[in-house]
């Protein structure tokens, strides 16, 4: 996910000009027509995605729907989890409901157009249909968030098992699962699950892309970094889950998401609406308007044709995006670069952060910092740390934790996740 930018003349990362990580994430978004609901098929959820209109501003990307239904359906949960957008100073909001729902159940606007409000979301339904208390809940999400995001939280009382809830869901509600032994809890089997060979990476997946993108992520939940699943939409909006996507903007705003379910499913159903276009017969699922799915559509059945990878390809043959659970590549760059590149690839019990810039004036590369970096890294908790000039790339390798390593992506290199 990520903070809050200007695009569309309003305060717009996920999907993300920009995406931030955390999920990640995916994680941009917008609130409205049908509320989709836990997919289970029938009459009920028929009545339930009936129930609820929503503004057309969140029909245009998954994450954002899937947020915006989920705290529809869970107010009282996100009235004790706060926001780490800088709303609460500007906008003077007291917790995460504020910036999807107001006190009189009309919507907001304003989580649309913020990947760290979307993120904050999806990251709290996850823990809690993993198990976690919302006390717990609450614990990870501000020791996590609150690494980049401190000045930015909003002023919201810890949790209460005694709180009175101002809203309670309008849906029926989903709620957080009592707390059971993590080693107990189902989760999904991935293991008959698997990713086309031609959409398994950042790569991959820009060659069904036409050119002209802003920014791109994929994540690849087969990688298991951990923080794959916070940047996809949640399983109700296929009734199955997503173990592989591409989120991408173009510099008008608009977007393109490619989804993968890891299997051929000729009955899989979309919660996505009416108001965007949404493609089952391809592998990938193709999710856009009309007019972006028929680019997509025309790269699936030619590939090699004009396309997004093209524009990126010298940079993304010096990395390893195929073993990465996340790779983004961005248009926002320090100023000596004009392309920036992160990749998550899974390494024991740690993550390599593998850094990239593509180099537009070698005279400003501020080496001596990053090697300064370098230098101090085994004292910072760094298993590894190394820099790289290639010609006109510069890659930068990391091995530490994941907190660790997305700290030293975005504080010390400007990259946005």
């Amino acid at each position: 996910m990520r903070p809050e930018r200007k695009a569309r003349n309003k305060i717009v990362k996920k999907k993300k000009g920009n995406n931030t990580l955390i999920i990640g994430a995916a994680a941009v978004i917008l609130l409205a027509a049908i509320a989709f609901v836990a997919f289970n098929g029938g009459s009920s959820s028929d009545k339930e995605d009936s129930a609820i209109k929503f503004p057309d501003y969140v029909y245009t990307d998954a994450l954002a729907l899937s947020a915006y239904t989920y705290v529809t359906k869970n107010p009282e949960i996100l009235e004790q989890i706060p926001c780490f957008c800088g709303c609460g100073g500007h906008s003077g909001h007291r917790f995460l409901r504020d910036c999807f729902i107001h006190d009189d159940w009309t919507y907001d606007e304003h989580a649309r157009y913020c990947d760290v409000c979307i993120g904050l979301a999806m990251k709290t339904q996850n823990h809690l249909e993993s198990g976690k208390t919302l006390k717990e809940t609450r614990a990870l999400i501000d020791k996590e968030f609150g690494i980049k995001y401190a000045d930015g939280r909003t002023n919201t009382p810890p949790v209460s098992d005694d709180y009175k809830p101002i809203l309670t869901g309008k849906l029926e509600a989903s709620p957080a699962p009592a707390p059971v032994d993590a080693k107990t809890t189902p989760q999904t089997d991935l293991s008959s699950l698997s990713l086309p060979d031609n959409f398994k990476s950042l790569s991959d997946g820009l060659k069904f892309i036409p050119a002209g993108i802003s920014w791109a992520y994929f994540t690849n939940v087969k990688q298991g970094t951990g923080i794959e699943q916070g940047f996809m939409p949640g399983q109700d909006f296929y009734g199955t889950v997503i173990i592989g996507m591409l989120n991408l903007e173009y510099s008008d705003g608009s977007f393109v998401e490619l989804h993968d379910i890891g299997k051929s499913l000729a009955n899989v159903k979309s919660n996505a609406g009416n108001n965007i276009d949404n493609i089952l017969s391809t592998r990938p699922f193709i999710y856009s308007t009309k007019d972006r799915t028929n680019g997509v559509m025309a790269l699936l059945k030619e590939p090699g044709n004009a396309n997004a990878y093209n524009s990126y390809k010298s940079l993304l043959e010096k990395v390893d995006d195929e073993n990465a659970g996340f790779a983004k590549i961005n248009t926002i760059a320090p100023s000596f670069a004009d392309v920036s590149y992160i990749g998550l690839i899974k390494s024991g019990s740690d993550v390599t952060g593998e850094i990239a810039f593509n180099i537009k004036d070698k005279a400003v590369v501020p080496l001596e910092t990053y090697n300064n970096l370098k230098n101090s890294s085994s004292g910072r908790g760094f298993r590894s740390y190394d820099i790289l000039m290639q010609n006109n790339t510069l890659i930068i390798r990391m091995t530490s934790n994941m907190e660790s390593v997305i700290s030293e992506a975005t504080k010390n290199y400007g990259i946005e996740i």
